[in-house]
């Protein structure tokens, strides 16, 4: 499934409208970047659902373990369409487990390395999110790091999903696709580059171009 990583309203409502898109995907930095705040969660979650998003991922914020499974808590009361992220750190799946002990439905975020995929499992996570780009950013290949993580929860059996996050061009997207991955989330610009491929567009102007006969 393709979610999109952003909270960019009209952005995300006019992709939306595509119908080629599950939802959407948030976190602090992403809601700072279109000048909101962790206190804006609810009011994008509304305005995402009616425009069609079938998932919200909204991140809990908090000093600790039990401020973060607080905030998830306050997070899936706005609806069963809500996942709560948590980070992959120590206090993150820590809030973590003790989210999912109760049905709530997390994905753990910031992730950059394959070996992650075992806190996942422990932490019965319902999806677990790598930073591609970023893991290259480190020296690694983040292609081949996913590759590997989706292949330890998939021999796992528990069902915790691969959303590939932080994937930062269209080749990265397809060798994702390739090696299996079931779940990307991409930014606007990469949503846009995906939908408007030059040489698509081309071929369908053509397309109208000839359909209208000869002589136009």
């Amino acid at each position: 499934m393709l979610y999109i990583d952003s909270a960019d309203r009209a952005a995300v409502e006019r992709l939306l409208d595509t119908g080629l898109f599950a939802g959407v995907t948030t976190n602090p930095t992403i809601l700072l970047r279109a000048g909101l705040g962790a206190a804006d969660a609810p009011a994008v979650h509304a305005w995402a659902v009616a425009a069609g998003a079938g998932t919200v991922y909204l991140q809990a914020v908090g000093a600790g373990a039990d401020d973060l499974a607080a905030h998830g808590l306050r997070l899936r009361d706005l609806g069963d369409d809500v996942v709560v992220k948590l980070p992959a750190t120590a206090p993150g799946l820590t809030a973590a487990r003790r989210l999912t002990g109760r049905g709530v439905p997390v994905l753990l975020t910031a992730v950059y390395h394959a070996s992650q995929a075992v806190l996942a499992d422990a932490a019965g996570a319902a999806g677990i999110a790598p930073y591609v780009g970023r893991m290259d950013d480190l020296g690694l290949d983040g292609v081949a790091q996913t590759r590997a993580l989706h292949e330890a929860l998939t021999a796992s059996g528990r069902g915790c999903r691969v959303l590939a996050a932080s994937v930062r061009t269209l080749d990265q997207a397809a060798a994702l696709s390739a090696a299996g991955i079931p779940d990307l989330t991409l930014s606007v610009p990469l949503c846009n580059a995906l939908l408007d491929q030059g040489a698509s567009v081309a071929a369908a102007a053509q397309f109208e171009l000839d359909a209208a006969g000869p002589g136009h």
